[in-house]
């Protein structure tokens, strides 16, 4: 017996109708929050490199390389979810608001996701690192340039491309009836029960 047959036999079928729509509201809601808070992180991660780029160092010390890394893996992250789901695939629009996209759309939403989320949360261990290289054990910025700097942009841009393109070739990026594109599966709720014959 499949989940929708056994839904509905204990669940009159008019309140899961009730339950689609609230939850439909619900992903509305979320979705204009998302994507107002990612314009507002879009603008502030670009007036942080625009300060960056106005300073009178600009991007010759290695903890403005860093910021300015972080920055742009956040603005990628951010633009991923700043379009109010209009790039999810169309097929779940009676479930996401404003769904007008499809597979491809619904890659590149996931694609960037991941490389943005990877990218600016590794920046940040760098920027960790390199202030705990200053700090504690006192290098200096000749050493840290020449030693670490390296890995300090080299591993979170290749980890975040790495993964990023590993989920695109495993087909890792489907939308579930959610707000973003990253699931490992594709089951959208439209799809219960297709195995036994409904």
């Amino acid at each position: 017996m499949s989940l929708t047959r056994m839904l509905t036999e204990i669940i009159p079928i008019e309140n899961l109708y009730a339950a689609s729509a609230a939850s439909r509201d619900f992903i509305k809601t979320m979705s204009i929050i998302f994507s107002s808070s990612a314009i507002i992180s879009t603008i502030s991660s670009s007036t942080l490199i625009w300060m960056i780029l106005r300073s009178p160092q600009r991007l010759t010390t290695t903890r403005h390389r860093i910021l300015f890394g972080m920055a742009v893996g956040d603005i990628i992250f951010s633009l991923s979810f700043a379009v109010y789901n209009a790039m999810m695939p169309s097929d779940v629009n009676y479930l996401v608001w404003n769904a007008q996209g499809n597979q491809t759309t619904c890659n590149v939403t996931g694609f960037t996701s991941i490389v943005g989320a990877l990218m600016s949360s590794l920046y940040n261990c760098s920027l960790n690192i390199y202030s705990l290289a200053i700090v504690k054990y006192n290098k200096r910025d000749s050493y840290i340039q020449k030693k670490m700097e390296p890995f300090l942009h080299g591993v979170p841009i290749v980890m975040s491309l790495v993964f990023g393109f590993a989920l695109l070739a495993t087909q890792g990026y489907n939308n579930t009836g959610g707000t973003n594109c990253v699931s490992p599966t594709y089951h959208p709720p439209h799809c219960i029960g297709i195995e036994d014959g409904q």
